[in-house]
Parts: C-alpha cells; structure tokens; sequence
C-alpha cells in the first residue's frame, strides 16, 4: 500500500496530518477559563504578576500558591504561569491555554519517535512500524480521555512533566544525548514541574533491562553479577540524582504549611481502593463516556469488596501479561507499555490523597498503553500472515481505526464544550458523580453568581448532607443567605466556615466581604488581617483591604469637614450626615453620642433616633435599639427605615 513511499515521507506526512487533526478537534478549547487549582495558583496568586522575581520560584515554595496547604514544590509550573501573565498582560486564560496547547502538539512529535524506536527494538525491519506507530499516536493525540488534562490549566503540570520524561528517554536513547547526560538535563525539568517526574528512574530501569540488557532475563544464570553491574552503571546517575533531588525537595524545599497527604484515612484501605480506581481508569482508556471532572469515587471497605478484587484480579493479570511478554523479544513493546502504566500510577496509588481519583491524573500513566495495545494488535495480526496479507482484512482494520478516531476526536471536542463554563462543567460533575459536595457546591455557586439563590441554595444543601463540616460550603451558604438578607443563618454559617478551616484565607475573605458591605468596616478589616495572616499572597484580601482603608481615610478627611460645618452650622443634615460617616466606619458610640448631640438641639427628629436603633442593633443592644426605632415611628408612622430596624431588633429580643 505505502510502497511508493519512503519511510520517511510516510511519518513526516503523517505526523503534519495529525497535528492539523488535533489543532481542529481542540480550536473550541482556547477560550475556557480557569477552574480548581487555577484559583489559588493563578487568579489569586501574586507571585506571578511579575517576572522580576522569577528566580525566587525555584528557592520559595510560597510562590507557587497562595493557599499555604497547597504549596507543591513546582518552580517550572510557577514559571510558565508567570510567563503566559506577562505576555497576555493579565488574567487572559487563552494565552495559557496556547501555550499548554503548544507543547502537548511538540510532546505527540516526540511521543511518535519514542514508539517507533521502542517498536524497532522489538522487530528491527519492518515496513509496517511506522503506520502502527502512526496510529499509536493519533489515538493519543485524539484520545477523549486526555481533553481533562489539557483543558484544565494546572494540569499543564501533568502533561509538561510528561513531555519531559518522553524527552528524556530519547536524549538516552541517543548517543550523544548519552554521552553528555542531556537526559538528566531535562529530567530535572521534569521533577521541577511534578514530582511525578522522579517515574523517568523505573521507566528508564525497566526500558534497559528490556532493549538493552535483556541478556538478565534471557540468559539470567550466566555471568548474572556482570550483567546487573553493567545494568546498575547505566541506571546508577539517574537512580542517585532523582532519588537525591525527591529528598531534597520534599523535605527542605516544601513548606511546612503544605498539606498534600489525607491522614483521615489508613493508606491501606487507600491503596486498596486504589485496586478500583486502576479498574476505572482502564475502563475509561476503552470507553471514555463518563470522564468527570471531579470523580466521586470514595474509600471502600472493607479490603474484600466486590470491586477491589475484581480490579486487584485484572492488575493480577497485567502483571502476569507483562512478566510473560518480557520474556520474547517482539513482545516485550507490549511489556514496557504496562510497566509504564503501573509505574506513572505509582505517585497517586501509594501515597493517600484527598483526592481518591482524578481523571486528568491519567495522561502519564495512559501513554504505556498508547504503546502496548497497537503492538499487542499489531503482533496478533502478524500472528496470522495469511490474514496480514489479506486486503480485505486490512481495510476492515483501517476503517474500525478510522471509526474509532472519528469517535474520539467527537468526544473531545464535546469535552471540550463541557470545559467551557463554571456552570457547564459543573452540571456534568452533578450527572456523572452525584455523591460529590464539591461538584453539587460548585454547581450551586454558578447559579448563585446568576442570581438563583434559590437553586444555589437548593445544590447548597444537598451538599452539606453529604458533608456536613465543609469548610468552603459553610462559607458559601453564609454568602448565600447574605444575600437573602437572612442576617442570622449569614452570620452562623461564616463563622462556622472559620472554625472548620485552619488553612485557608478564603472563609475569613469572604466573611471580611460581607462585613463590608454591610459597612462594619473594623471587623472587616479584622478578619482580612487573619486571612493575611495564613496566606500572605492573597489577592483578594489586600484589594479588599486597601479598598477598606482607602474608604476610612476619606471618611475620616469627610468627618473632620463636618465637624468644622457644625461648628458653623448646627443644622440636622449635617449631624445626620456625620452620624452616617460614623455608621459606615463602625463607630456606633460616636453614632448615639452624635444623634444625642442632635435631638438636644432638635427633639422630635426621626432620622436620629432611627440611626441610634441601627447603632444599637449593630452593637446587639436589642432593647435601647427597639427603644430608639419606636420613638422614630411615634414621630413619623410611615417611615419605613424605621420599621425594618425595629424589626430587626424585636426579631432577636424574641430569639432571646
């Protein structure tokens, strides 16, 4: 079929094709915003507003995020988001979105030459590889499944530290790159961007004794202590410098505040769980229909669940197919492939997480079975020469591939209209993983930025049943009957929100927020001061502050005006004007003193006596409060401030 073409021109063709193929499927991706993590590592995170100060993301942790429990040691990451913010001038995700969108057609290019030589090692001449090595790479580069990590932009962590280990076996595999270590180079790069990228070690352990020193396996009882020598040589740098820079940067680099291990749970019921994740994430490789954004999977017990062991039975038999094709030279792609896959999944199988499972977490772990299934295919057909030769056969083989890449490629163009929007994304978490509070929240939160308070309400409970001490929701519901002017639930659930966090700014934000707008500027500034406090980096809460002090100085400047203008004029706009400036400072003994000073010289005046009751009220002094607004309404029955304010404090001196 491709005879009138040279290799050559086969892949170079080939490979044109598939990038324009990906840059189609993924041209509906470039405006969808941030999301998760790209909060506090990005849109809340100062650090990366200036490229002044970029050589200090590789010795402070702190830069990374401004959430102290999520300061990952992730200098390059850091770096890449301070760049993508300088050159689109702000918080433009689109630019970040090219650039991520960039290197993942660079790491298909790479990922294609890393499969052809592995397939080469297997079958050294055959015409074939470079098609099935083709094809390897257009089901990853359309793969549905891999729209997750692309889309979300923190997850640039996963795919660059990708490209970085696919990278860093090819400069091993070249001779040159060999010979001067270049492999190291950017296998440094790799840890720098996720710690996942410690992995290249036993991939690169398990491609040498595979391609290179397979005489280990092949021959093992002769001349055993030279051959793991000569094998323990070539792993031996790598094996030291990521072993070295893992300690390092774990235990010197990441800060103590970082909070990246669940202790609420025993990592054997974790790794034991796992056993079904892997399960999932198979079943997602073959038929990626129900991707979720944030995976409601949960703890199982106990360890003899149904699910576990069918999932540890299927890990049994990969294991059993990688030991078993190891052992022939033309199986061995097929070996490495699933060693790869265990490997990548390592990171997040042993180490418990909070997360239990993410789908975006499989794009590492996925490229070993990019690598092993075409091959397993490959070899059956070969298996049957009769049918490799026959035409009809390999044109059912084509069109089912087609078919399948038709598929894909509509899946992840469909992904990508999920990634869209906050409310599109969120809504398809409710529908594929109902038993998760952060989607059924985070879905209540796009309504309420609508104006639904109702249903943001409505998602809001069903997440608090299913749990009912989180920290953000708590916070989120105060917002919510905040802005139902349901004063009281307000109040509880934010300071609830406060007690449940240790860590994070937000609920202290958020709570700063509310008092702000109901102008308790004092307390206000108090609880932005705490979230500074745990997270100095906090956007939000120095724009709020500044704001806040920005509003005091100029009401202090209008206050002192005044006071002249009384001195002059003693008039009752003037005194009711400071009482307000003193209200909305959260002077509320200054705000009685003032309308006393006033209802002196001006005894029947409403206003003043309305301003005392808010002060009152404010001050929880319910009674003088109810007091002073029954006065105001004797003077004026229809004055209807007067009425809500007395309101106000009768409703709590009842609760009382």
């Amino acid at each position: 079929m491709f005879s009138d073409l040279t290799s050559k021109k086969i892949y170079l063709v080939g490979l044109t094709i598939i990038l324009f193929i990906t840059s189609l499927v993924y041209l509906n991706h470039f405006d969808n915003p941030f999301f998760f993590d790209d909060y506090h590592t990005i849109k809340e995170n100062e650090s990366i507003r200036s490229l002044d100060n970029w050589t200090e993301f590789f010795t402070n942790a702190d830069t990374f995020s401004s959430l102290p429990a999520n300061r990952s040691y992730r200098p390059i990451v850091t770096l890449k988001n301070a760049i993508d913010y300088a050159i689109a001038g702000g918080l433009n995700p689109k630019y970040f979105h090219y650039h991520i969108f960039l290197w993942f057609l660079v790491l298909i290019v790479f990922l294609f030459f890393l499969t052809k030589h592995i397939y080469e090692s297997a079958i050294s001449k055959n015409k074939y590889i470079v098609i099935i090595s083709l094809m390897a790479i257009t089901w990853f580069a359309l793969h549905t499944a891999n729209a997750e990590t692309i889309n979300y932009i923190c997850a640039r962590s996963d795919s660059f530290s990708t490209f970085c280990v696919v990278v860093s076996l090819l400069l091993y595999i070249n001779p040159f790159g060999r010979k001067w270590f270049l492999y190291i180079g950017t296998m440094i790069l790799g840890i720098w961007t996720k710690q996942t990228g410690v992995m290249f070690f036993p991939i690169l352990f398990v491609y040498i004794l595979l391609f290179e020193e397979y005489a280990i396996i092949e021959q093992f009882k002769t001349k055993t202590k030279e051959k793991i020598i000569r094998l323990l040589k070539k792993i031996g740098p790598t094996a030291v410098i990521t072993t070295s820079l893992f300690i390092f940067n774990q235990y010197y680099l990441t800060p103590d505040s970082t909070n990246s291990t669940n202790y609420l749970v025993s990592r054997f019921e974790y790794v034991s769980t796992q056993c079904f994740v892997v399960m999932h994430y198979l079943g997602n490789f073959i038929l990626p229909i129900n991707l979720s954004a944030d995976p409601d999977i949960e703890i199982i017990k106990p360890w003899y669940d149904l699910r576990i062991i069918f999932g540890l039975l299927i890990i049994l038999g990969m294991t059993f197919i990688m030991i078993k094709t190891a052992l022939k030279r033309e199986l061995r792609p097929i070996s490495f492939g699933i060693a790869w896959f265990f490997i990548a999944l390592i990171p997040t199988s042993l180490n418990p997480l909070f997360q239990i499972a993410n789908d975006h977490r499989t794009f590492f772990p996925y490229i070993g079975l990019f690598i092993a299934i075409p091959w397993f295919i490959f070899i059956t057909i070969r298996k049957y020469s009769s049918i490799q030769n026959n035409k009809t056969v390999s044109f059912s083989v084509l069109m089912v591939f087609t078919i399948l890449m038709v598929l894909h490629a509509y899946g992840t163009f469909q992904r990508n209209k999920v990634w869209n929007s906050e409310e599109s994304l969120w809504k398809d978490v409710t529908v594929k993983s109902p038993k998760n509070e952060r989607g059924l929240m985070n879905y209540g939160l796009s309504q309420l930025e609508k104006g639904n308070l109702d249903i943001a309400l409505q998602y809001f409970n069903k997440a608090n049943k299913l749990e009912p001490n989180y920290p953000i929701l708590h916070t989120n519901l105060g917002i919510v009957y905040g802005l139902k002017k349901n004063y009281v639930e307000a109040e509880k659930y934010f300071k609830s929100g406060i007690s449940y966090n240790t860590t994070s700014p937000a609920p202290e934000f958020f709570y700063a927020r509310y008092l702000y707008g109901r102008g308790k500027f004092s307390p206000a500034k108090s609880f932005l001061n705490k979230a500074l406090e745990k997270s100095p980096n906090h956007i939000q809460s120095k724009e709020l502050l500044a704001n806040i002090n920005s509003q005091l100085n100029n009401s202090l400047k209008e206050i002192e005006v005044l006071k002249e203008k009384i001195k002059r004029t003693p008039s009752s706009e003037n005194y009711i004007d400071l009482s307000l400036l003193y209200y909305e400072s959260g002077k509320y003994e200054l705000v009685i003193s003032t309308c006393n000073d006033l209802l002196k010289i001006y005894p029947n005046n409403p206003y003043a006596y309305n301003n005392m009751c808010a002060a009152y009220n404010q001050m929880k002094k319910w009674e003088l409060g109810y007091a002073a607004c029954k006065k105001a309404l004797e003077i004026d029955a229809n004055y209807q401030l007067a009425k809500n304010n007395l309101k106000w404090a009768e409703d709590n001196i009842l609760k009382k």
